[in-house]
């Protein structure tokens, strides 16, 4: 059985945590250049055009954001730590003659603001991946892809991993942010209407959370989310019929348009018996 389905927030996103700033350890992480076929995997993995803006977090001598300016005809910004690397860079992009696609800013990349990012690439260590986590999904806007050189960033699960000149590259993309308090309603066969209120926590692409019907709350599970997509499932009863409701949606501008689908499941033996 299909529903159709609209969401609207019923109050606002619940805000991201954010981890405080921690600059001492950036400047622990140690300059290794990257290969230049990794470099162009790296952008090419990313899919940058002309229209992107590239930021390299921990850009060392500016190669990543210098050659999607060369190549791409892409805007860049490197950020890193190190005076040397970031005169580097500059000293690198005027002689590339990209100079006026491509900016360096000297400082810790945890301070830096990402909002004007529409790709990031990192060669960072792991956990400088794992601490920079909340600050990517907090800033970079749903879609916008990551790609890090090497390492991963824990149980954030890469949508594609590939092996160039042995090193290991992986992608994600930001997904829609869902946190917080929803509510939706369901025309059901017999001529009723349900409001569920649904409450959703997320890390990353995974969510979890509860759906309260008509005064009964239940956990939701396979709770996922992608660049605008959202599903989940909710196991629970209905006139006396034990059932799965999968829902299945789009986050577009704050709302989820989608769909319900019932798969009627057999009660468990006690369950049956009481009824």
């Amino acid at each position: 059985m299909r529903y159709q389905l609209k969401w609207r927030f019923a109050a606002g996103l619940l805000a991201a945590a954010m981890v405080a700033a921690a600059p001492a350890f950036a400047r622990d992480v140690p300059f290794v250049p990257t290969p230049q076929p990794v470099v162009e995997a790296m952008l090419e993995l990313a899919e940058i055009d002309k229209n992107d803006v590239v930021y390299d977090l921990g850009s060392g001598d500016g190669r990543i954001v210098i050659t999607a300016a060369k190549k791409y005809g892409a805007r860049g910004v490197g950020v890193d730590i190190d005076p040397e690397r970031i005169a580097e860079g500059r000293e690198n992009a005027r002689a590339a003659g990209v100079e006026d696609k491509v900016k360096f800013i000297e400082g810790d990349l945890f301070q830096v603001d990402l909002r004007p990012a529409t790709a990031v690439t990192l060669y960072l260590l792991p956990d400088v991946n794992l601490k920079l986590r909340p600050k990517l999904l907090k800033e970079l806007r749903p879609g916008t892809p990551v790609v890090s050189h090497s390492f991963s960033m824990g149980d954030w699960e890469p949508e594609k991993t590939v092996t160039v000149n042995g090193s290991t590259l992986y992608l994600w993309h930001i997904p829609a942010r869902t946190a917080g308090r929803w509510e939706y309603r369901i025309a059901r066969s017999d001529g009723r209407t349900e409001t569920h209120r649904l409450e959703i926590t997320q890390d990353a692409q995974r969510i979890e959370g509860t759906v309260t019907i008509d005064g009964t709350t239940y956990p939701i599970s396979d709770g996922r989310v992608g660049i605008d997509e959202i599903s989940f499932s909710v196991e629970r009863t209905i006139d006396g019929r034990a059932v799965t409701q999968r829902f299945k949606g789009r986050v577009i501008d704050g709302q989820v348009a989608g769909m319900a689908l019932l798969e009627e499941r057999a009660l468990p033996r006690q369950a049956a018996a009481e009824r």
